[in-house]
Order: C-alpha cells, then structure tokens, then sequence
C-alpha cells in the first residue's frame, strides 16, 4: 500500500513552520497582507519572500492569473480573487497592508474592512516601500556574491593540505609503507574518515554559497520527469544505503510527473533529502519515497524515514545552515548542518514548498510540493 504523507504517530505531530508571531530564531515575525498581484505586486511579493521575519499571509487581487496569484499559491500564501477582504477583518495578527494599485476606491474599502490594529500602506507609501526592497534585494544580493568569492578563495587553500592527507593516509593504508599494528590503522582510519568528511562539508558550503549568487532568471530551466530524477538521486545514495542495511523505497507512481525546474538544482534537493533520510535512519531502516498528485495542479514528494526524529525545540532550526540537533550529532558525528540549508536554499529559489513533520525517536518527513508542468 502506498505510503501516506503524514506521520501516523500517537502523539502530536510536530511541523517545521514558522510559529505564530516568531520565526525560526525565536524573533518577532511581522504579518503582511498584499493588495494587489500584477507586476508591482510580483516584485514586492519576491522580496519579502526573502526577508527574515516576515510572513506574508494574504494575497487580494480581482485576476486569478496574476503573476503574483501563481506566486502565492506556490508558497501556501492565502489568495482571494473575489473582491472582498473579509479576512482582513478578525485577523489581529496582520501588521501591515500594502495596496499596490494606488486605487482610491480599493483604498477606502481596505480602511472600512481591515482591523484596527493593522497598518495601510499604499500610494506612495508602497513606491517607498518597492524601493527599499529593492534595495535591501541588491545589498543582499552584493554580500552573497562577496561571501561566495571568499568562499571558493578559502575552501582551494583548505581542499589542498586536506586532499594531500587524504593521499598519504591512503599510502599507509593500501601497505605501500609496509605493515601496521592494527590500533594504528584504526587511528589512521579516523584520519581517513574525517578527511572525507571535512572534504564533502568544503563542497557543500561551496554549493551553498553559489547558490545564493543566482536568482531564478539565472537557472536553467528545462521541463524534466520528477520520477527520472528521484531515481538518480536514490541511486547517488545506494552505496550509503547499502552499507548500514537500509533499504530506499520508491513507491510506484503512473501519472503524470513533468515539473520545470533547473535539473541539476533538482538533483541535489532531492538528493540531499534522501541522504538525510538515510543518515538520521536506524541499522536495517526504512526511507519511503511517495509521489501523489493532488487535485491542485501540483506534485506533492514526500520522503519518510523511521530513524532518530527531531525533537520539537529543534524543528524550527533544521533548515538554518550550521545548525545540527543534539540528536544529531550524537547520530552523525561527521556531518556539516548544510544539507538541509541546501535544499531550503535550491526550494526557495524555484519557488517550490519544503517542510517537515517529526517525532523524536519515531522518524521524519520532508515534503516537496512542486507545480506539475504540462505535456508538451
């Protein structure tokens, strides 16, 4: 029988969202209503999609197309395509409207329904506000660049002395020095393993970093089969798999799969997913991969495992770079706390969806919700 979605645990279910009025470190988190999804709208929505602390909630606009509509709907954003905004009206939480239109009658329709505690921006208040968006945008995006410049400067210096070890401990070990006492070969096979490990971190921070330099115009965009690639990536894992015992399920799936996406991007989310699956798994585990097409235009991938979970102070954090849960790192003593950074960063910039469920000691899992492509 296919795999569900969600976890059938006992106790709560705990999910990896940002919680009311906090993000993930623990700040406050503003609330945003959008009026207002053509053009302008699109361009503040991007942008504040990339703004620590911010949620956008609500997306109003009379066009269902709208660019920035497709864009909501993409990130689980609350769209209205009727004319009213009756939501605005008990919800509390909203700190700021922002009307792009610079209409007059919606204006004073916004004032008449919105709450009173909630903010209305428009006019030149919002040409104001695109503006300075756009320059936090170009600020951010000059930091990235630096940061990756810096990145690939010190990752060559650090990769060299490491892969010159690397060379020498394999010397010892393939004998060519003659024979060793075994507790010296356990120690040099510690060497070994955590070269390996600081060299697979290096890659990734370097990923990570390139990542960040590249917006979605930047990417490659090609129309692929979801199925194709989630077998590749399973394949990339398969040794890893293999050697604690795991088996990597992929259950079947029929229909229709073609997303767009970059494919080589595509790649590394899903397999950074199944690696973490097959990291975080107990000896003789199981990870469970589903596909299911919702009646919403969308592919829904969901990736299961049954290993060590998260604990539910931990969830909001998994998806910070660096981070790593206690649990964690007593599992995996090697790992970088960039994988799961990695695939955030590569989901955000298709615009895709990422979160996770977890139970401490009963698994994981990580779903990815990705607008189905048409047939050509």
């Amino acid at each position: 029988m296919p795999a569900s979605n969600s976890l059938p645990l006992s106790d709560p279910t705990i999910i990896a969202a940002v919680e009311q009025g906090l993000d993930s470190m623990g700040r406050d988190t503003y609330i945003v209503a959008l009026v207002g999804a053509g053009d302008q709208g699109l361009a503040i929505l991007r942008a504040l999609l990339g703004v620590p602390g911010v949620e956008v909630r609500y997306v109003f606009d009379s066009d269902p197309a709208a660019p920035g509509v497709t864009l909501a709907h993409d990130n689980g954003i609350r769209c209205r395509t009727d004319g009213r905004f009756d939501d605005l009206t008990g919800d509390a939480e909203v700190d700021l409207v922002l009307e792009t239109g610079d209409d007059a009658g919606v204006l004073a329709l916004l004032e008449a329904s919105k709450h009173p505690h909630s903010c209305l921006i428009g006019g030149a208040g919002t040409r104001f506000v695109t503006h300075l968006l756009a320059e936090i945008a170009e600020v951010g995006e000059r930091a990235n660049v630096e940061k990756a410049r810096y990145l690939r400067q010190a990752s060559h210096q650090v990769k060299s002395p490491l892969s010159s070890i690397q060379t020498y401990v394999n010397v010892i070990l393939g004998g060519y020095t003659g024979e060793i006492p075994e507790r010296t070969r356990d120690i040099v096979e510690k060497i070994h393993s955590r070269c390996e490990a600081a060299l697979a971190a290096l890659a990734k921070r370097r990923m990570l970093a390139d990542l960040r330099c590249i917006d979605r115009d930047g990417l490659e965009m090609s129309t692929v089969h979801l199925g194709e690639v989630i077998d590749e990536a399973v394949a990339r894992c398969a040794g890893a798999a293999a050697g604690r015992d795991i088996e990597v399920r992929v259950v079947p799936y029929d229909a229709p799969d073609l997303v767009r996406c970059g494919r080589p991007q595509m790649l590394a989310l899903l397999s950074e997913l199944v690696e973490n699956a097959v990291i975080y798994s107990f000896d003789g585990g199981l990870v469970e991969i589903t596909l299911t097409s919702p009646s919403d235009g969308r592919l829904t991938l969901a990736i299961r495992d049954h290993g060590i979970g998260i604990p539910e102070r931990c969830l909001p954090r998994i998806f910070d770079e660096d981070y790593r849960a206690d649990p964690a790192v007593k599992h995996h003593q090697d790992g970088a706390g960039l994988g799961l950074a990695i695939a955030r960063e590569i989901a955000e910039l298709h615009h895709f969806g990422l979160t996770a469920e977890s139970q401490e000691g009963h698994g994981s899992v990580f779903t990815v919700t990705v607008p189905a492509a048409p047939a050509a």
